[in-house]
């Protein structure tokens, strides 16, 4: 090798350690539209401080400091902003004619997401955790990784749309599923769901239902309120109890049909009825 190639190879060298992001990047799929405190990204076992405006590409594993976050927009114009002591990978980003198709896996930590609705193609759009899986097509949620007790949980809150939520085991065999609507949470682990529903306050109660299937049959359970005058503010959740769950509680094996949880919230008067089906 010759002197000159020599020197071409050392300033490129040199050139990767003093620019804080690589600029030589390939296959973009978004870029950080904010970023505040220690950001990281490693691409190819090299890691990076992100700045504002820097590339996103497929493989990038990205971690926030503490008190860190950083906001990622894809071309699609769907956000994901990790907050501190959070730690994501894009497994897959792809838009591509009629078809979208995004994976990323987290493994600590919390992200909030708005997914932008994906009209007329095929659409893939999930985050994975160690116990869960999280499909969404457009809606708005938070995704947390952590300890719950002595478990290691996701919990998924939905604030807009709905999601499908699965609960993975131990060697990643999918052990439950369910809807989670607006207003609801899910906390996952390897043993199942459990849902919850937020309460709005005071205000016109409304009736759904939600129905459960398992092994041994399906049950629907109705919870209905009427509400017209002044109503308690706070939570009010449907309960399911139905093939054997209670409690909102999904086992182990039992998959959740993709019905809404009933919520029922304001003043119960003797109009409130229930019934079960079998």
């Amino acid at each position: 090798m010759n002197r000159s190639a020599k020197q071409v190879i050392a300033f490129l060298l040199i050139l990767q350690l003093i620019i804080p992001y690589p600029v030589f990047a390939a296959a973009e799929v978004g870029k950080f539209t904010a970023v505040d405190g220690k950001v990281t990204l490693t691409r190819a076992n090299v890691t990076y401080r992100v700045v504002l405006n820097s590339q996103v590409q497929p493989k990038d594993l990205i971690v926030t400091g503490e008190k860190a976050s950083a906001t990622m927009t894809f071309p699609d114009e769907s956000t994901i902003t990790l907050q501190e002591n959070s730690k994501m990978e894009i497994k897959e980003f792809m838009i591509k004619g009629k078809t979208r198709k995004g994976i990323f896996s987290m493994s600590l930590g919390k992200l909030i997401a708005n997914v932008n609705k994906f009209i007329g193609g095929n659409n893939t759009f999930e985050v994975h955790s160690p116990t869960a899986v999280c499909g969404v097509r457009g809606t708005g949620f938070e995704f947390i990784v952590g300890m719950v007790g002595t478990q290691l949980s996701t919990t998924v809150t939905c604030t807009t749309g709905a999601l499908s939520v699965s609960a993975l085991s131990a060697t990643g065999v999918v052990v439950a599923t369910t809807t989670v609507v607006a207003g609801q949470t899910a906390i996952v682990s390897a043993t199942g769901i459990t849902l919850s529903a937020v309460g709005a306050g005071a205000g016109a109660g409304t009736a759904a239902g939600t129905t459960v299937t398992t092994a041994t049959g399906t049950g629907t359970v109705t919870t209905g309120a009427a509400a017209t005058g002044a109503a308690t503010a706070g939570t009010a959740a449907g309960t399911t109890a139905a093939a054997g769950i209670g409690a909102g509680t999904i086992a182990a094996g039992a998959v959740v049909g993709a019905a809404a949880i009933g919520v029922a919230v304001g003043a119960a008067s003797n109009n409130q009825t229930t019934t079960t089906h079998h």
